[in-house]
């Protein structure tokens, strides 16, 4: 088997910018893994990043080019040679017949530097439009406006490095936590060192829940607070005069300019309290060391540049700029859009920082192009929706539209359609066919993506990143480049653009350095990029990788900023109210944002599927209050209309929105639904200095126009097809193959089925068919059960008073034991006269209950709940309920051999009642032969109901069906073939591998079940009970459901002997439980026999999970036993450890309704099986091992020590050895001084267990529920958190996802 290749590259979600490393195999990206050695993440990865390879094999992606003859035609695949040619064609024509303005550019932030470096280079000298925009424009031309203005060049003057070593974080208008995560991650590593965070948003966000203040401001008012925080600091002499003096320009007017902004007045403005106002900017003061960080909060404004100036303005007047620690820090949106500022993909920019407004900035282009002087135009461009604009009015003919798509992200979107129609000729460059920009198309090109050809990425800090060919693009998808190339070409531009590489287009652009911004890349290649990336300026002969800080060419020696005097500018940028106030119209303000999962359009993350779980679908988020006045319910459809447009999103009611304000993301559009899309309702009032849309401001109201359907109730009471297959002993079956004259056979069987349906008829294979029996036999059951059904009677429930509450029977099993007693629980209700509704736990809001509840639940693990019932009970804690209007009653399921018996039950108890619920009757909590307490309650329940007395036909309790014919009551006879010590010499712990002969005995198991076992008590503590009760062995008691029974017989098979009654503590005088050998001893005086079954515990069966596999021994069963000799001796372990060959051991299986493996045979699997936990992961390897299934698998093992506690060592390295064991991490926690547990080997590999989870993993775990489970869980969260950027809540929210959707399996004890 071939290795795996591993090629370094870049994410390409937003401009963090963090490595990866891709594993290839035969041409396919197996797995990505965050890169250890990237200096912008450190080998970590967000959901995003650690799931961007599988978009690359999306059925949507365009892999052939398509032309359409006309608009009123639909596409047709050409060649891309003819494609190509095509576009150079009518490119030309419009360019000789309507001039170079007739053409527009509009590029991408997700381009290659290579690519947007051609892209411009076409346009400014070879087209000579002023026509090339980017949606750049929408999101970062404020703040690289705003650096140019305040510190003479675009991006930020500091690095990442930055956060490690910051005093104070200001955090405005970005949510970091969403959108930016791992860069949050580095922020959060700091502020755990000490630093402090200041969060300003409109809206409570991720981001502002990990605030030590938190600024919940007026929208539209940022530029108010920054002005007022600059007045304080000078009121309160915290400015840095000397900097001030020395690097500076243009202080002379802001004292007087800042005069305006007191405090009372910046508080009245913005809606925030004047003492954290004044606080924030004692802190800015008592930093020393500060930084800011923002993005499209402040950037998407009308003034958007002026926030930008006035963030400066805070920095410079502090002296926090140009030092580690300190700095303006503009977060950007896409991977390389830093990368396209600097070729200058929009407006009048030029490669290198330069521009066409410069005379000697185009002189410098020209010889670089070997162009004729005056070539390039001293023009510039009216902005992104002005471009369109111009489209609309006929004055741009044809616009090339590349690797974005402004049908969904630009303001007013209505107005890009308009124009896209108008237009002649619309070409579109993108990897996928279905993008809503795309069928505005006549000539749609196949781009490849990142991992599809090699690239340059730049990010926010500057750092270049190799993107190198992972795999190749699908079909005739080339790279942007090339395609730009090529078109040039075609064109008759060849001088300019015959390129053969990315690595060429580079080297020529490197060509550009700058040395009035500092811009310089000219010491930078391919070939050095692939040792690792490099930051900027890096110029030749410069071979270090990071350089942190810009604008210090000496070290010892004030900054000198790129403006003609080498002096930042301080900007007096007064604050004005916006033209889109809300009014009696338009009373609510919108903001609009990214989620933390989802990324720009979904042309990307909408097509993973493990992404789209945890961000299923848009919203529109409003206060409870404002929902309460409008009649908006959650999930009702909500109307959001501007004076730009409308679109209809399902409500979300939360308060991390203010009164007066809504979010919506802005991901979903076309491609999801109608009227999604929220860029139809964002305005396209722009920001006059750099002609940014002000996106984020914008007035509307809210109209509910479609109250929310009831969620759909799940049927519980059906056997699942899944669970029934399972109670049947049915193993999954492959279909017979059909081949040949059957194929033909069955295909003409099928046409006539089409032509004439079936009507109250089953159809039949005749015996004349050319099919095998099996062929027969299968498409007959198929056809049964397709077609084969009998009318259900609707009889009448029996008539109850009409104001009876409505009575819903909520169940929560683990094993199914509780699931099956429910179901024969409604039975009996309804037979009694009490409609029922019967429904697993899992989908009940506790916000909901009402009426009259009976709970049926057990514990599982330490007193906790079953996992399809953990969403339900956290929520139930932590939510703020009143439930009066509930009667209840709670019938709790358990094994008192545990600590915490009905442990779950005695907690939901206590907190219904707390919660104001009115008990109907006492909880009753049973043991595991729940039978007769179920028999002595039900009386009671009806009773409490009002009902009549109970049903004389009311359906026995019976064990739910294990196998036919075995049942826990009724067990089979399975033979012990062998008994194995693991432990070897170890005199402190003794494990055992049994072997049970089950061949002939009926027994069927699957892996993940669990086999029962009736253990018999020691013969020795037989005989001392005997000697302690001085009753002969012979004396006949009457023992329910066994008749008349020798007490030998009783005490050696039906009596618990371990440990004690209550009744037996009371005759014996004890107040404290024990031995119960050692406890009888002291019996003061003979027991009547007729008194004796009355002092004792009934013999349990045990539990124990099933270790071996039946496909690999179907005649027999593994179980891996830990003998318990203390407090005192295990019966059951010691029992089964103390047998001969030979000896019979009544058993009977235990089927799991959750734990086993998935179907999909190619799923990731993680187990995590300390100590005898092993057991059932041994079965899941053999299991896949035998059906050689691709899945990886990853096992978690520890015990003690090594040498005495290497379970299963050999079995598991011949599956290492054989690939079907792909990770094995263990962990021996006494053989070193610091102890070690497993979950400790978990979180040594969090980011590589993040990445499979990621990858789709399921995660299962057996073992101690005490202790171990609780740890591995908290470490799970702790992964998730730290790998996954989430917060502690969130985080919970991700591991309760995964226990709904079946992928965070449990089976402790």
């Amino acid at each position: 088997m071939a290795c795996a290749e591993e090629i370094r590259s870049v994410c390409p979600y937003c401009g963090v910018g963090c490595g990866i490393v891709m594993e290839v195999k035969d041409q396919k990206i197996v797995r990505v893994r965050g890169d250890a050695a990237h200096p912008a993440n450190g080998g970590r990865l967000c959901t995003k990043g650690s799931s961007c390879d599988k978009p690359v094999t999306s059925p949507a992606r365009l892999d052939c080019a398509l032309l359409r003859p006309d608009r009123a035609t639909p596409p047709a695949p050409v060649s891309m040679d003819a494609a190509i040619t095509e576009t150079a064609r009518r490119l030309r024509h419009i360019l000789e017949t309507d001039g170079p303005d007739a053409i527009a550019l509009y590029v991408s932030g997700q381009m290659s530097m290579e690519a947007q470096y051609l892209a411009n280079k076409l346009v400014k000298g070879y087209l000579r439009t002023r026509h090339i925009e980017s949606n750049s424009r929408l999101c970062m031309a404020a703040a690289g406006t705003g650096y140019k203005l305040s510190l003479g060049a675009d991006a930020p003057p500091g690095s990442y490095e930055d956060f490690d070593c910051t005093n104070l974080f200001f955090v405005i208008g970005a949510n970091m936590a969403d959108c930016h995560p791992i860069l949050f991650l580095r922020l959060m590593d700091r502020k755990r060192a000490g630093a402090k965070l200041i969060v300003v948003d409109p809206r409570r966000t991720a981001t502002a829940d990990k605030a030590d203040l938190f600024l919940q401001i007026r929208p539209g008012t940022d530029l108010a607070l920054l002005n007022g925080l600059l007045h304080l600091l000078v009121e309160n002499g915290a400015i840095d005069t000397n900097f001030i003096a020395t690097c500076t320009t243009g202080w002379e007017e802001m004292p007087a300019f800042l005069d305006d902004y007191t405090p009372q007045r910046v508080a009245a403005l913005t809606g925030l309290a004047e003492e954290d106002i004044r606080t924030a900017a004692r802190w800015i003061a008592e930093a020393g060391e500060w930084l800011s960080l923002w993005t499209m909060g402040l950037n998407q404004s009308t003034s958007g540049a002026w926030h930008t100036n006035a963030l400066c303005n805070l920095h410079l007047a502090t002296g926090a700029i140009c030092k580690p620690g300190a700095g303006p820090f503009s977060l950007t949106g896409q991977p390389n859009a830093m990368g396209g500022r600097e070729m200058g993909y929009m407006g009048p920019g030029l490669p290198g920082q330069r521009s066409a407004l410069s005379a000697q900035d185009r002189a410098f282009c020209e010889e670089q192009w070997h162009l004729p002087p005056g070539t390039i135009r001293d023009a510039n461009s009216d902005g992104a929706i002005a471009l369109f604009q111009d489209m609309a009015e006929g004055r741009i003919k044809a616009c090339w539209i590349i690797c974005t798509n402004p049908v969904a992200t630009v303001p007013r979107r209505g107005r890009v359609q308009a124009a896209l129609e108008k237009a002649e000729l619309i070409i579109v460059q993108d990897a996928y066919a279905d993008t809503e920009t795309g069928p505005y198309a006549d000539i749609l090109l196949p781009g490849a993506l990142w991992v599809e050809g090699d690239g340059v990425q730049i990010n926010s800090d500057r750092t270049m990143t190799l993107a190198r060919q992972a795999v190749p693009p699908p079909g005739e998808a080339i790279p942007d480049w090339q395609i730009i190339a090529r078109v040039a070409c075609a064109m008759g531009f060849a001088e300019g653009f015959s390129f053969t590489s990315a690595a060429e287009v580079f080297s020529e652009a490197s060509r550009f350095a700058n040395p009035l911004t500092g811009y310089d890349i000219s010491g930078v290649s391919h070939a050095r990029l692939k040792d690792g990336p490099v930051q900027w300026p890096a110029p030749a002969g410069d071979t270090a990788p990071r350089h942190p800080i810009r604008y210090r060419p000496s070290p010892d020696a004030p900054p000198v900023f790129a403006t003609p005097s080498g002096k930042a500018v301080f900007f007096a940028r007064p604050w004005m109210p916006r033209d889109d106030e809300p009014d009696e119209d338009y009373p609510f303000l919108l903001n609009t944002g990214r989620l933390q999962h989802q990324w720009h359009t979904l042309t990307k993350t909408g097509r993973v599927e493990q992404l789209n779980k945890l961000n299923p679908g848009p919203f529109l988020e409003l206060t409870p209050d404002d929902a309460k006045r409008l009649g908006i319910s959650e999930n009702d459809t909500v109307e959001i209309r501007s004076r730009g447009g409308s679109a209809t999103l399902p409500a979300r009611i939360s308060r991390r929105v203010a009164a007066g304000t809504c979010f919506a993301p802005f991901h979903w559009n076309d491609r999801f639904g109608k009227a999604l899309c929220i860029n139809a309702v964002t305005p396209d009032a722009i920001d006059p200095v750099s002609l940014q849309p002000g996106i984020k401001h914008c007035a509307v109201s809210l109209t509910r126009v479609q109250t929310a359907a009831p969620p759909a109730q799940e049927s519980t009471e059906t056997m699942p097809t899944e669970q029934l297959a399972r109670h049947l002993g049915l193993s999954t079956q492959k279909a017979p193959d059909f081949t040949g004259e059957s194929l033909g056979w069955l295909s003409g069987f099928l046409d006539g089925l089409r032509m004439a349906p079936p009507e109250n008829s089953v159809p039949i294979v005749p015996g004349s068919a050319p099919l095998s029996d099996a062929q027969r036999t299968h498409l007959n059951g198929l056809l049964a059960g397709l077609y084969s059904r009998t009318p259900v009677a609707t009889a009448a429930l029996p008539s109850t008073d009409a104001a009876a509450p409505t009575l819903t029977l909520w169940w929560a099993s683990q094993t199914g034991r509780t699931e099956a007693l429910a179901a024969q629980t409604a039975l009996w209700l309804r037979e009694n006269g009490h409609p029922v509704r019967l429904a697993e736990l899992s989908a009940c809001d506790p916000a909901t209950l009402s009426g009259t509840a009976l709970f049926l639940v057990s514990t599982f693990g330490d007193g906790d709940p079953p996992d399809s019932a953990a969403p339900f009970w956290e929520a139930l804690k932590e939510q703020d309920l009143t439930l009066p209007a509930l009667r209840y009653a709670v019938l709790a399921l358990g094994d008192s051999s545990y600590a915490s018996f009905c442990g779950f039950g005695r907690a939901l108890d206590e907190r219904l009642s707390a919660l104001g619920g009115i008990p109907l009757l006492p909880r009753m909590d049973c043991e595991p032969d729940y039978e007769d307490a179920v028999e002595d309650w039900r009386p009671h329940l009806l009773a409490a109901l009002g009902g009549p007395a109970p049903s004389e036909t009311s359906p026995a309790l019976l064990a739910p069906a294990l196998a036919p014919g075995i049942t826990r009551t009724s067990p089979a006879l399975a033979r012990l073939a062998s008994v194995t010590r693991l432990t070897g010499n170890n005199p402190d712990k003794e494990t055992c591998h049994i072997a049970l002969d089950i061949s002939g005995t009926g027994v069927n198991y699957h892996a993940g079940d669990a086999l029962g076992v009736w253990p018999r008590n020691n013969e020795s503590v037989v005989q001392q009970v005997l000697a302690a009760l001085q009753v002969p062995e012979e004396t006949i008691l009457t023992l329910r459901h066994h008749g008349p029974t020798p007490l030998g017989e009783a005490l050696r098979r039906w009596f618990d002997l371990s440990r004690p009654s209550a009744k037996l503590l009371e005759r014996l005088g004890c107040t404290e439980s024990g031995y119960l050998p050692d406890l009888i001893a002291t019996l003061p005086a003979p027991v009547a026999p007729e008194d004796l079954p009355a002092l004792f515990r009934q013999m349990q069966s045990r539990l124990y999970s099933i270790s071996s596999s039946p496909t690999v021994y179907p005649d027999s069963v593994h179980l891996t036993v830990g003998v318990n000799t203390s407090p005192y001796p295990g019966v059951s372990s010691t029992w089964l450890a103390g047998l001969n060959a030979g000896d019979a051991v009544p058993v009977f299986v235990q089927p799991t309704t959750h734990f086993h493996l998935p179907a999909d045979e190619t799923v990731p699997v993680i187990m995590v099986g300390p100590g005898t936990g092993i057991a059932p992961f041994r079965a899941f390897l053999q299991e896949r091992s035998a059906r050689k299934a691709s899945g990886p698998n990853w096992l978690f093992f520890g015990e003690r020590h090594e040498r005495t506690g290497f379970y299963y060592r050999e079995e598991l390295e011949a599956f290492m050895a054989e690939g079907c064991l792909t990770r094995l991490d263990t962990a021996f926690s006494r053989d070193q001084p610091e102890r070690i547990y497993v979950q400790d080997r978990m979180e040594e590999h969090g980011a590589m267990l993040w990445d499979w989870l990621n990858r789709g993993a399921y995660v299962y775990i057996c073992g101690d529920a005490a202790r171990m489970a609780r740890d591995v869980d908290s470490a799970l969260k702790r992964i998730v958190a730290r790998h996954g950027s989430m917060t502690r809540e969130q985080a919970d929210a991700f591991m309760a996802g995964l226990t709904r959707s079946g992928r965070y399996l449990r089976d402790v004890y």
